[in-house]
């Protein structure tokens, strides 16, 4: 360095020192551009200089950088480039448990589950692969499930073959059996048929009850005992176990009608609540029965009306809302266009025969007989029935909302003899049941601790649209069951009606193609709107609901012909 220069930085720093303020903290500032050249350097911008920072003070801990991580060994290499070569999956179950095995092993570091270091399988592996092997007692197929053949065997002699095996090899049998494991839990579950309403029948609004592959795997790993595990996952419900113990009966027999009833039975428990609840009302509609069952415990068993072939009472669960003592009935925008508007175009014979109002949507009566029904679309109106002597909800009914729009509720009088029926559907799906003034006694006693005093006096005595909110969780289940086993032991079977247990069992057996599905009755109603010129087909009667001449003398035909239409509602 020259003299000129050291007497440049002299003077420079003389002048730092005496500015007002300065700290030997401020030196933490950059070089200048003069002090860099000075030193022979380049000139760096205060955003790309160092920070200088005092030295921590005595008995501060000074801070270390994080420790890299150990790198991956062979094996837990080869695992996770195994597992990143899996396929995305054709569906969402096989997407969400590729995601889940990812995320898995990345939080054991690769740490294989079913394999010690040596590559030699645990005790867990062999548990696992046997219960799986053990599949056809539930109901399964073990063949849909690809665990890695002899994992006892190769547990016996690895001993002696240590290191035999190359860590790609472990890692894919690794991998197949943890997948084997998702499948047979969502298998377990109901996954088979994945969505019985989109795949089978738009009445059956039932879901498997799957769980997250993350939890199988969680589960899994932390127990003991895998086969337990895998037990669990089957539903616990008590008819399935009925069941099952009677299709192990038939092991002999696994392609008889019977078996296959039993399996197509065993599915659908697979699609219910785990928790049925402390108090819940089941309809089974094969055999047209309603059960209320407290605490396990069947508290009351009567008969139901169920829906016609062609107007079929969903299956699904729900909670009961509300219990509305002397109901208006509000019809169904279906029965709107298929029924009130042909018989309006013929002159109203339906409106004044069972009491139905046109109303607006504001709630305003409306005066039907001044409607050009030939150019109206009904849907902008409502059709309601008030209360009375012919209302087809009767005197109670109960509300647990879906977009099926059903209620079980009362029958009109002169319909009781439905119930004398042994096959009964006749309804447009809700659910006749026969005496629901006792169902509603059972229900507000449990809900608010009314006395059957008390629900009579509402009946008796209430107002219309007399309603109760029910506060307290209450399901109702709408099943399919075909088959149940009773406390006797006794395997009782009902008629395949509305031809669900076909459809589940040509799924089951992988004939997806031969299912016939059936229209969607959840679709938007068209409406079809009959021309003007149309008219001249009711000039002889244009002023009540006439049926089809072939049938217009025929007066037993003519009561059942309104009944169809409305009483059997």
């Amino acid at each position: 360095m020259t003299g000129r220069a050291v007497f440049v930085l002299f003077v420079l720093s003389a002048m730092a020192f005496a500015s007002p303020g300065f700290s030997q903290e401020q030196q933490t500032e950059p070089a200048s551009p003069v002090e860099v050249a000075l030193e022979g350097g380049s000139a760096a911008s205060s955003e790309d200089a160092p920070t200088l920072r005092s030295p921590p003070s005595e008995g501060s801990p000074a801070v270390e950088a994080p420790a890299a991580p150990a790198p991956l060994t062979p094996q837990a290499e080869a695992l996770r480039k195994a597992l990143l070569a899996l396929p995305a999956g054709a569906d969402d179950e096989e997407r969400n448990e590729r995601a889940a095995l990812l995320s898995f092993y990345e939080t054991r570091r690769y740490a294989p589950l079913w394999f010690a270091a040596s590559g030699v399988p645990t005790p867990k592996a062999g548990s696992l692969a046997a219960e799986i092997a053990r599949a056809a007692d539930y109901g399964l197929d073990p063949r849909d499930f690809a665990v890695p053949a002899g994992l006892d065997e190769r547990a016996q002699t690895a001993a002696t073959r240590v290191g035999d095996q190359k860590p790609e090899a472990i890692a894919s049998d690794e991998i197949d059996i943890s997948r084997a494991l998702l499948k047979y839990g969502r298998f377990a579950r109901g996954g088979r048929i994945a969505n019985p309403s989109e795949h089978l029948s738009s009445y059956l609004d039932r879901r498997p009850q799957l769980l997250k592959p993350e939890a199988i795997l969680d589960g899994v790993a932390a127990t003991e005992e895998p086969d337990a595990y895998l037990r669990g996952l089957h539903p616990q419900h008590v008819q399935f176990e009925r069941l099952r113990q009677k299709y192990l009966a038939l092991r002999d027999k696994k392609k008889s009608a019977e078996a296959k009833r039993i399996l197509a039975n065993m599915e659908q428990w697979r699609w219910m609540p785990a928790d049925l609840g402390d108090l819940y009302v089941w309809n089974n509609i094969p055999e047209f029965t309603q059960r209320v069952v407290k605490n396990g415990e069947v508290v009351r068993k009567e008969r139901i009306v169920a829906g016609q072939l062609d107007k079929q009472t969903p299956v699904f669960t729900r909670t009961l809302k509300k219990i509305t003592f002397k109901p208006t009935w509000i019809v169904p925008e279906s029965i709107k266009v298929r029924e009130i508007l042909p018989s309006l175009q013929r002159g109203g014979g339906m409106m004044q025969e069972w009491q139905l109002e046109l109303r607006d949507k504001d709630g305003r009566t409306v005066d039907w007989r001044r409607i050009n029904w030939y150019r109206t679309d009904i849907r902008i109106f409502n059709v309601v029935q008030p209360n009375g002597a012919k209302s087809v909800m009767g005197k109670v009914k109960f509300s647990f909302p879906s977009q099926h729009t059903v209620f079980m509720h009362d029958a009109y009088p002169p319909d009781k003899w439905m119930f004398n029926k042994a096959r009964r559907t006749y309804s447009h799906g809700c659910m006749r049941v026969q005496n629901p003034i006792g169902l509603a006694e059972i229900l507000l006693k449990e809900d608010k601790g009314f006395e059957a005093a008390q629900v009579r006096d509402a009946v008796r005595t209430g107002g219309n649209d007399n309603e109760f909110d029910i506060e307290r969780r209450i399901p109702i289940h709408m099943t399919y069951f075909t088959a149940l086993v009773g406390d006797d032991g006794k395997l009782h079977t009902f008629p395949d009606v509305y031809g669900h247990e076909r459809r589940i069992t040509l799924a089951l057996e992988g004939k997806w193609s031969q299912i016939s599905r059936g229209k969607d009755h959840l679709a938007p109603v068209e409406l079809q709107m009959v021309s003007e010129q149309r008219r001249s087909r009711y000039a002889e009667d244009d002023s009540a609901d006439a049926p089809p001449r072939v049938w217009r003398n025929n007066a037993s035909f003519r009561g059942g012909f309104l009944d169809s239409l409305f009483g059997r509602w």
